[in-house]
Order: structure tokens, then C-alpha cells, then sequence
């Protein structure tokens, strides 16, 4: 019997973690025709593994993320560009990791590297991986921020198993400006 993933996806979550700060979390799945592989031309590394993929986000509303239960819809595309030097996937080999994220809120890139996790759970060939990228590109409005993943990595075609992630973006806005004493400006609540 095949096992697929499904999962429960957020687009744009609230957080009141810190001010100024938009976190998006969504799913993405291995998807050939979903954008040009040939975008990873712009990666500043040899790329040696070519990733299209689909985004997916949680329906409103929809119940549980049980398996059957559907609920999600296609809200975008992704391009995962890599240069992996380990074709065992060691546990703790890392890969150079460049991403394209194109999503209603517009263009995010990240750059970092991924860690191999595992290379035999569920089952040997299957590739548990997770990676934390720097944000290089995101839409007006945001100073930065980054992106991290918990990732499968299906190299072997296994059947059964996806290659895809669950991603968490958080971008930040640009901090209030604080007056100084004697500008004229009134200062400005800290609301944290």
C-alpha cells in the first residue's frame, strides 16, 4: 500500500510574535510543468538538481488536514535549484540551496543550504531533509527575513513518496521610526 503526504497549509498565518513581522506557510509538490526549470541559470552555483514545483495553501475552512479530507488549492509556483556534492545523502551532508517562490504577495528568493536528516526513513532511498535559506528577494514592504522547510526528497522515483516540503516564510517589515530628542518628532508607541 502507497502512503502520500497531506498536511494542514496556512497562507499569510498571523503571528503575534514580533511587530513588523508576516509569517506564510505553505506546501509545495515536485511538479514539472508547473514553471521553466531553466530559471536555475541564475543560481550563484553549479545546480545539479532542477525542482519545479506547485504551491498549495489550506482551503478556509477546510477541516483537520485528514487524509481525503482535500481542502487545498494551487495558489503558485516554485523553482528549488541544488547542488548536491553527497549522492549517498549522509546524514548531516548538506546541499547548496537556491529557491524562487511565486506567490500571490509576489517574488520570494532564498539562498542557504539543506541538511540531510535521514536517507532510510520511511524506507532506505527516501531523503528526509530540511533546509534554512536567507531571504534575497521579497515584495516592497519587507526588510528581509528567511524561509525553512521540512522536506522529502524522492530521488529514486520511489513510488508512494512525494518529493515536496512544507515551508514557513517570515519577512519583516521595516522598524517605526524612533524619534530622537530635539528632531520635533513625537516618538512613537512600542507596542511589543
Amino acid at each position: 500500500m502507497s502512503r502520500m503526504l497531506s498536511s494542514v497549509l496556512v497562507l499569510g498565518l498571523p503571528t503575534a510574535a514580533l511587530a513588523g513581522e508576516r509569517v506564510y506557510q505553505f506546501r509545495t509538490v515536485e511538479d514539472p510543468h508547473a514553471v521553466d526549470p531553466s530559471g536555475c541559470q541564475v543560481a550563484p552555483f553549479e545546480v545539479n538538481v532542477r525542482l519545479p514545483a506547485s504551491v498549495f495553501v489550506r482551503e478556509a475552512g477546510a477541516g483537520g488536514g485528514k487524509k481525503g479530507t482535500g481542502g487545498e488549492r494551487r495558489e503558485g509556483m516554485a523553482l528549488a535549484c541544488a547542488r548536491i556534492t553527497d549522492r549517498t545523502f549522509a546524514e548531516g551532508s548538506t546541499a547548496d540551496f537556491y529557491v524562487r517562490f511565486e506567490l500571490p504577495e509576489g517574488r520570494f528568493t532564498g539562498l542557504g543550504k539543506c541538511t540531510m536528516v535521514s536517507n532510510a526513513v520511511p524506507r532506505p532511498g527516501v531523503v528526509l531533509t530540511s533546509c534554512a535559506l536567507k531571504l534575497t528577494e521579497f515584495p516592497a514592504g519587507y526588510v528581509g527575513g528567511f524561509a525553512t522547510s521540512s522536506s522529502v526528497f524522492n530521488p529514486r522515483g520511489l513510488p508512494g513518496y512525494n518529493t515536496g516540503s512544507f515551508w514557513t516564510l517570515r519577512v519583516f517589515e521595516p522598524e517605526p521610526a524612533v524619534s530622537t530628542p530635539g528632531s520635533g518628532a513625537r516618538p512613537t508607541k512600542d507596542t511589543r
